[in-house]
């Protein structure tokens, strides 16, 4: 919802509602991570590279949304965003696990 109010606008540009829905998207991409160790407190990155499976639903969701963004165009009303705006958005939405990895080690740190 802040994004919408940053955007402060009637009407979001094509552009605009491209950044938001990319932004929603890895939201739920990063909190993908946090859903696979929850109720535990290990790192989401504990055994990652034996998952098969979560590797290659990661790799669907990031390559399907560059394609839907990049090429995706008029079908999916999206229009291409350069590689720092990209970098902002992946950077900021990482936050989710972040904090996720931050209260799992806290409560690691409380069992010892």
């Amino acid at each position: 919802m802040g994004l919408l109010f940053y955007f402060e606008q009637d009407a979001l540009s094509v552009r605009e509602l491209t950044i938001f829905f990319t932004f929603f998207v890895m939201l739920q991409f990063w909190n993908l991570f946090n859903a696979r160790v929850f109720g535990t407190t290990d790192s989401a990155f504990k055994g990652i590279s034996k998952s098969y499976g979560m590797e290659f639903i990661v790799l669907a969701i990031l390559i399907g949304q560059f394609l839907i963004v990049q090429f995706g165009g008029a079908v999916f009303r999206t229009e291409p965003l350069d590689g720092w705006t990209w970098l902002q958005i992946i950077a900021s939405s990482s936050l989710v696990l972040w904090a996720g990895e931050l209260v799992r080690w806290i409560q690691r740190m409380r069992q010892k």
